[in-house]
């Protein structure tokens, strides 16, 4: 007897479409890790109008069909990066990169002081600060300050490394920030609170306005502020100079600060803002307890709606909602051909616990006594499919308005949040979740202009603490041009 069908044995896997609803040939499926699916390929019929001198129905007729539903997942570093850049409709501004695919060929050799590449070499330039992964020798995967390169070669100082000579699949180097000379890299606060220098060139290094960036090493005292430790946390970036970055949001207790005698280091990483371009996926679903697998295809999906949700002591969540053309199965349900499998990242899944580095509200860390019990972000890109004559399926998606929202429960520890709701205050929030082990990688979710949409204390009964729901809409921030950015980081100091 044939085992039936668990849901602990059905896989999932989308492949980015080049043309709306048709599956790319030799397609290299990207597993999707998830705690639900309800994708689901829904026939539109219609019952015959015939009448019948024996009152029978004549026929049961297609006419349409739907492709559509969601998928639910735990929120990982990597895991959601496909699905921010398709909810935001955006592109992420990377950092350069270099990531074997084919064994010792992008990078070819390790050596006491320079990486050897096949191309890109040039793209890492004085200054940044990169990390090595994944190299054979152990103490090879670590920070370094670049010192020059060329096209096919990165420099780096003396006895950097050890020597490398086979470089396997997945070794990798990335820029993950840059570090000034002894001296050089100053905290201001005339004209604006921001970095100056004077060798370096900060417009070298990748920054763009509305990025977050995470200014001191903790793990090494020469590399941080030691004048005034406040300024060693994260910055929002306003605008980017040769010679001064500024900045619109920066940590309580900013000042002047010298930087004497120390190489100061600033962490950077990946961006991403709103924008317009619709990407659409075939979906991939696999059926693993059946003899032969069964695989089914939906194709065009688009996705409409993304969810995110933190609860107190709880696994960060998310929920994406995916509108498409149709779907297709095989005869028999076989696996299409030419298609390959990657793996899905496997970073550990956050909680909101030890998780969380920091919730904003107006700029500032939301702390006691407004303490928050639950956090909500919700992108609604209003989708809609485009159906036509000689078409079962949709035709095309049509774009609508991007719209996010979201909510705050806190605590009514002080009345500055209800204040900003009755008197529609402009404001923002930001989120920041991320590893507290391993290289700490992290995601921050940034909505730099919001509005309060509602909300007043709650007085529920006896033995209650008052508890207050703030719904919020996000708009465009007039200066920065965007409504919502996302930005990863790969590396970040303990501290």
């Amino acid at each position: 007897m044939a085992d039936l069908q668990s849901t602990n044995r059905v896989a999932l896997a989308k492949v980015r479409e080049a043309t709306f609803g048709v599956i790319p040939a030799n397609p290299a499926f990207k597993a999707v890790r998830q705690t639900s699916s309800s994708l689901a390929a829904n026939p539109q019929t219609k019952i015959s109008a015939e009448i019948r001198g024996d009152r029978q129905v004549t026929d049961l007729i297609l006419v349409g069909e739907d492709a559509s539903g969601n998928v639910g997942g735990e929120l990982a570093f990597g895991v959601a990066d496909d699905d921010f850049e398709e909810a935001l409709q955006g592109t992420w501004s990377n950092s350069p990169s270099i990531t074997v695919v084919t064994a010792d060929t992008e990078i070819s050799d390790v050596a006491a002081t320079t990486l050897t590449v096949s191309a890109g070499g040039a793209q890492f330039v004085a200054g940044m600060l990169t990390l090595t992964q994944n190299l054979p020798t152990a103490a090879n995967n670590k920070l370094a300050k670049v010192v020059s390169s060329t096209g096919t070669s990165i420099v780096y100082p003396a006895a950097t490394y050890s020597a490398d000579a086979v470089i396997p699949v997945g070794a990798s180097v990335r820029q993950v920030g840059f570090e000034g000379a002894s001296g050089d890299i100053t905290a201001v606060t005339a004209g604006g609170n921001g970095l100056a220098c004077t060798a370096a060139d900060f417009t070298t290094f990748g920054m763009v306005p509305g990025e977050w960036v995470k200014v001191g090493d903790g793990d090494n005292a020469n590399c941080s502020f030691a004048g005034t430790a406040a300024n060693n946390d994260f910055c929002r970036i306003a605008s980017v100079a040769a010679k001064k970055v500024t900045f619109d949001r920066v940590p309580a207790g900013w000042a002047a600060d010298t930087g004497t005698g120390k190489t100061i280091r600033v962490f950077t990483g990946d961006f991403l803002t709103n924008a317009s371009t619709k990407r659409s996926n075939t979906i991939e679903r696999q059926y693993l307890d059946h003899s032969p697998v069964t695989y089914e295809y939906l194709r065009g999906m688009t996705l409409n709606t993304l969810a995110i949700e933190a609860k107190q002591q709880d696994i960060a969540t998310y929920t994406k909602n995916y509108i498409g053309r149709d779907a297709y199965l095989p005869s028999p349900m076989a696996r299409v051909s030419g298609a390959t499998d990657v793996a899905a990242p496997s970073y550990g899944v956050l909680n909101t616990s030890t998780n969380v580095g920091r919730l904003g509200f107006d700029g500032s860390v939301i702390t006691g006594p407004n303490f928050v019990m639950q956090a909500t972000i919700n992108i609604n890109n209003n989708l809609r499919a485009q159906k036509a004559i000689g078409s079962i399926g949709a035709v095309g998606i049509g774009n609508g308005e991007f719209n996010v929202s979201g909510s705050l429960q806190t605590y009514f520890g002080d009345p500055s949040i209800y204040q900003k709701i009755v008197n529609n205050t402009l404001t923002s929030y930001d989120q920041r979740v991320g590893r507290s082990d391993g290289n700490r990688e992290t995601i921050v979710m940034d909505l730099p202009a919001i509005k309060m949409s509602g909300g007043s204390p709650s007085v529920s009964g006896k033995n209650q603490d008052v508890m207050i729901d703030a719904p919020f809409t996000a708009i465009r921030h007039a200066t920065l041009g965007y409504t919502m950015s996302v930005g990863r980081f790969w590396y970040l100091p303990t501290s």
